[in-house]
């Protein structure tokens, strides 16, 4: 046989050989039906890239909020000793101006205050992270400020300011709620406020309270630095290990998917291999035959045909006894011995299946099974035409209709309805059986017939696709898809 397929009967069995063009062109026509749906970096990769942000955020307002707690709090504490520790080195010269200010019933701003404590506060704000001094009397008025723009502001609603003049000092927090990169000079936010009380000693009435304002600008902007250093830092990191993890999954994936084409592609040649040994062993059963109906039974019948005669060259000059014995015993031998042969290849490959196609087959085996089984009601349907059904899928149909009906009709002799449908589907090529019977539930239990499971082994040696519904009232159905 010319072309990727060659056999070799000298030892009595089947070897397959194929060329290299044989098997690219099977490949190339069926690797393309596999679309990889497995995309494991594509998934990480946006997985682990969102879970970074998000563990990179959290870090980020965890960092954030527990700095902020720990500026707030170091700096309420600083300030309030500082602001007492003032309070008690000056107490004499403020308990001192306010009582002034009280006898000579000025206004804010008019009591001059002593001039070396003047430049020594000064001195303090300008030296150091202190905003602003304020004393108050004890209606909330300002009576003395470092800063001249305001003694029109009261305080007595303020809660600082009422809880110093109560005896008790206070310290308040105007904080910003979120960092800037930007440091603006809005004075009125990131400054703690401390409110003391000014009296000559703890038993005596409150004069009137001091406020300190310290500003707290300087460590936010170190500590949002410190954060923004931070947060790049563990990105950096995270991006860092991403990356090389993403690199070790592209290269796990791209071993994953040699295996997965290994594999498709010893799939492909699987299923090549074994439709060429099915066809290989459809054109053998059909050589073997026409061996057998050309040459052996021709020889036969030329052996019949030369003792019949014999038989009549001789018949005047044998015994009659003889001649009988050659009439009535070896002819009818050798007639049976053909008519066996001849039997033996039309199972082997049915000359009808050639010459006038598969529906002519099936039906000689369809009027064969009537002749035993005269209760089974056989119906073959052709859906297609047979233009659209390969060689190599007739001898399939065929194969698989004669054992299905073989079965049947001269092994168990049943009864009831056997339907063969042969239709085209999309892309390919169906057989759908279904058998009726009220013997199926008796012989079968939940078990599947052994012709039908022939059939799937069939189906699946051949790249096809085997498939059963569920047994309802005594009916069987199967079906075989051949998709190309």
């Amino acid at each position: 046989m010319d072309g990727p397929l060659r056999q070799d009967f000298g030892t009595g069995s089947l070897r397959i050989f194929l060329t290299v063009e044989a098997v690219d062109n099977y490949k190339q026509g069926h690797t393309n039906s596999y679309s990889p749906d497995y995309q494991l970096a594509k998934r990480y990769g946006i997985t682990s890239f969102v879970a970074i942000i998000l563990i990179a955020f959290v870090i980020l307002f965890l960092f954030r909020y527990e700095t902020s707690r720990i500026i707030q709090e170091s700096a309420k504490t600083s300030n309030e000793s500082l602001t007492i520790a003032t309070e008690y080195a000056l107490n004499d010269h403020f308990v001192t101006f306010l009582n002034l200010l009280k006898l000579n019933k000025r206004k804010p701003g008019e009591m001059p205050f002593e001039p070396m404590l003047e430049r020594a506060m000064q001195k303090m704000i300008r030296d150091t992270n202190v905003d602003r001094i304020k004393l108050y009397d004890t209606t909330g008025r300002v009576a003395y400020s470092t800063r001249s723009d305001v003694y029109d502001e009261e305080e007595e609603g303020n809660d600082g300011f009422i809880s110093a003049l109560a005896g008790n000092p206070r310290t308040v927090l105007n904080y910003r709620d979120s960092f800037s990169l930007f440091n603006t000079n809005n004075r009125d936010v990131n400054l703690v406020q401390t409110y003391v009380p000014i009296r000559v000693n703890e038993n005596t009435p409150v004069l009137g309270v001091m406020e300190i304002y310290y500003d707290i600008s300087g460590y936010i902007s170190h500590a949002m630095r410190t954060i923004i250093i931070l947060m790049m830092t563990t990105l950096l990191l995270m991006l860092t290990l991403y990356m090389f993890l993403l690199m070790h999954i592209k290269r796990s994936e791209r071993i994953i998917e040699d295996q997965h084409r290994i594999t498709r592609e010893k799939k492909v040649m699987l299923e090549f291999l074994t439709a060429k040994m099915i066809n290989a062993q459809e054109d053998e059963k059909k050589r073997i035959a026409f061996d057998l109906h050309e040459d052996v039974v021709q020889t036969l019948s030329g052996v019949k045909m030369q003792l019949e005669k014999y038989i009549l060259s001789i018949s005047q000059q044998e015994k009659e006894s003889d001649t009988n014995q050659i009439s009535n015993e070896i002819v009818p031998m050798l007639q049976q011995a053909a008519h066996k042969i001849r039997a033996v290849a039309m199972d082997l490959r049915p000359p009808s299946l050639d010459d006038f196609g598969l529906k002519s087959a099936l039906n000689s085996l369809v009027s064969e099974c009537h002749t035993v089984a005269t209760g089974l009601e056989i119906e073959i349907n052709f859906l297609l035409k047979e233009e659209d059904i390969s060689s190599e899928r007739k001898a399939i149909f065929y194969r698989l209709a004669k054992d299905i009906l073989h079965a049947i009709c001269f092994d168990q002799q049943m009864t009831g309805t056997l339907r063969l449908n042969y239709e085209r589907i999309d892309g390919g090529l169906c057989m759908r059986a279904v058998l009726a019977s009220d013997r199926i539930n008796a012989m079968y239990n939940d078990s599947m017939p052994d012709y039908f499971q022939l059939m799937k082994e069939r189906t699946i040696l051949s790249g096809g696709e085997f498939t059963t519904r569920p047994r309802y009232n005594n009916i069987i159905e199967v079906k075989s898809v051949w998709v190309f």
